[in-house]
């Protein structure tokens, strides 16, 4: 398996593919279609280092996981994951954990003094909220109902 930053118009279905593979985004299926068009800017840009930074997880010519994070703006080292996930079918093999592993390698080298992160607090997420903990990140807020009335958005944060 190999990791790659360069984005390829193959990777747009890919990511689609990956994430409707997860089942976490039945409810709001238009969180895909931001992926995609994240993907498609970035290729729009050819790999443009203003665009988020991509990482893919390639076993062969198969895509088996991704993840995209950028600089937050108005930030001098903070960096934010926005999509991290691996295909479902690979679930439980540790690629997250790898894929996680060189996103940090990939921060620390530009920089990075923080990394921060979003995800749901409704009970379908409890086991992302866990991979992320053992990933060392820490929740440092919650915001009641963001998504949806009982649905709070947990960001975790990890520190360098």
């Amino acid at each position: 398996m190999l990791f790659r930053n360069e984005i390829f118009p193959r990777d747009v279905d890919a990511v689609r593919e990956i994430l409707s593979s997860t089942g976490f985004f039945e409810e709001a299926p238009d969180e895909i279609d931001v992926a995609i068009e994240l993907a498609e800017k970035a290729l729009a840009d050819d790999n443009s280092p203003e665009n988020y930074d991509f990482v893919f997880l390639d076993d062969g010519d198969k895509t088996l996981g991704y993840a995209c994070f950028a600089r937050v703006p108005c930030t001098v080292s903070s960096f934010e994951i926005y999509w991290i996930a691996v295909h479902n079918n690979c679930r439980g093999q540790g690629l997250g954990k790898q894929l996680m592993k060189e996103v940090v390698r990939l921060v620390k080298g530009f920089g990075a003094t923080k990394l921060v992160l979003q995800t749901a607090g409704r009970e379908q997420y409890l086991p992302t909220q866990k991979f992320y903990q053992s990933c060392g990140f820490k929740e440092e807020a919650r915001l009641k109902n963001y998504y949806a009335a009982g649905d709070d958005c947990l960001i975790y944060t990890m520190d360098f």
